[in-house]
């Protein structure tokens, strides 16, 4: 995640003003490209760079939405479905944001996945929404306020100066602190629940085993010098997990052969219904999303050798934003969630030297094969939920501590400061009046998810607290 410095009212000019994320930590010193970017390298070189990108994002894109459907309960096959269809959408949405059509998408090297961020919201929603519903009605509902939510940055992205007076590095990096904290709740909460599951069946030792073995994995590989190695860690951990589990005894490929060989996507295959209190959920989260996604642009623009000021900075910035959200809607019209840029591919293209659009093509291209075959998801649909739960909670862990990092790096002045706690108190705070006071089923869903509230309530008061003055407008004396 990036912490994006937005624009201050009163800053319009395009020219003069500092870019968020222009001053990314190590982009300054970064060596000329081997491949800029519009170049295009051989096709072994290609192959191999689009081969490190899809290394980088695929455990990210995959565990994601099996994460969602873990949450939700959901049957082998509408699960395979939801994996195997963020595959291929993200190929996809990268083709749009890679090719930049009529200001949609912005041309750079930037790998597009189902985001992690959506997922406490999509699933407080999930068990939020009124207990009589069907499984297909619940989803009906995300799926349609989530397009709604899709439409709406759409036009949002086109006005992205407007966005930065109240989506500030103080609202970013407390909606980010109550994203990892919940998160993290959620998981140990899981873990808890599997293992006082596996008490009662005298196997206890077996999810303290697998969750510790994959926790030690991560961590080791998130610490090795190597830099593969760290971009990595997440897949290392789960295929070190499922392994054991081969060993253990403990996976069953039977649901495999229930699979299709070849995936078909569906077109609204369980239907759109919006929801306004999910709507209001989720909402804050994609204009969150959309500023982390600025800071990820900017990024790729400095690795690349191009410009992070001035109109076309802005123009490629203003085209990612709404290609995020153009892609967030076909995926809810496939079923599936969320799209964002991946920040892994900035790493990649540090260490390979490639900043080549192109290459994007080579991932897609890989991503759409691979969605192609739910095969591929059904492989990850075996893995026991310990593995799951003890790979994704250093992951977790890791998202507040990018908040804490985001808050840090923002340079806040006091009343920065009383803007991110006041959010962060204020969400933790509504949340739990949420849960105790006798409210109606709607204000319950629209209140009780921290970091929707917690972000909403830190945009108010970016918006109500005045600008402290600057040193020349204090009184003289002072």
């Amino acid at each position: 995640m990036s912490g994006a410095e937005p624009r201050r009212a009163g800053h319009c000019s395009h020219h003069r003003e500092r870019s968020p994320l222009s001053e990314t930590p190590g982009v300054a010193e970064w060596r000329e490209p081997l491949y800029g970017w519009q170049e295009v390298p051989p096709w072994p070189t290609a192959l191999l760079a689009g081969f490190q990108h899809l290394l980088a994002v695929f455990g990210g894109i995959v565990t994601a939405p099996l994460i969602i459907a873990a949450g939700m309960g959901l049957s082998v096959a509408d699960t395979n479905y939801l994996v195997t269809s963020a595959l291929l959408i993200s190929g996809l949405a990268t083709i749009v944001q890679i090719s930049s059509w009529r200001g949609v998408g912005s041309g750079l090297l930037s790998i597009q996945g189902t985001s992690f961020t959506f997922i406490g919201a999509i699933l407080f929603a999930w068990h939020a929404l009124p207990g009589e519903w069907s499984d297909q009605q619940r989803l009906a509902a995300i799926f349609g306020s989530t397009a709604a939510c899709s439409v709406l940055m759409m036009g949002l992205g086109r006005q992205l100066h407007r966005l930065g007076r109240v989506i500030t590095p103080a609202v970013t990096g407390a909606t980010v602190v109550l994203l990892g904290l919940t998160l993290t709740l959620t998981t140990l909460q899981n873990l808890h629940r599997v293992y006082g599951a596996a008490v009662a069946a005298g196997e206890a030792w077996k999810v303290l085993l697998l969750a510790g073995t994959v926790l030690a994995v991560t961590i080791a590989l998130a610490l090795w010098r190597n830099p593969w190695c760290r971009m990595c860690a997440v897949m290392g951990g789960l295929g070190t997990g499922l392994l054991l589990a081969l060993f253990l005894g403990d996976v069953d490929f039977s649901a495999l052969r229930e699979l299709q060989w070849v995936f078909v996507p569906v077109p609204l295959r369980y239907g759109m219904t919006f929801d306004l209190s999910v709507f209001l959920t989720l909402m804050p989260i994609f204009l969150v999303t959309a500023m982390e996604s600025v800071g990820d642009l900017t990024a790729t623009q400095a690795l690349s050798r191009l410009p992070t000021s001035g109109p076309a900075y802005w123009a490629r910035i203003r085209g990612g934003v709404v290609a995020d959200a153009f892609n967030s809607l076909v995926a809810a019209l496939f079923a599936t969630f969320p799209n964002t840029t991946f920040s892994q591919n900035n790493g990649v293209i540090r260490l390979t030297g490639i900043a080549s659009r192109h290459i994007g093509y080579v991932v897609a291209g890989l991503l759409i094969l691979l969605g192609a075959l739910p095969v591929v998801a059904g492989v990850f649909q075996v893995i026991p939920t310990p593995v799951i739960y003890g790979a994704t909670l250093l992951m977790f862990a890791l998202i507040a501590l990018t908040g804490v990092n985001i808050l840090r790096s923002g340079a806040l002045d006091r009343r920065g400061w009383w803007v991110a706690g006041g959010g962060i108190a204020g969400g933790l705070l509504l949340s739990q009046l949420a849960a105790v006071l006798p409210l109606p089923d709607q204000a319950r869903l629209l209140l009780g998810f921290p970091v929707s509230t917690g972000a909403a309530c830190a945009i108010l008061l970016e918006w109500l607290l005045p600008l402290a003055r600057t040193p020349e407008a204090q009184p003289a004396g002072r």
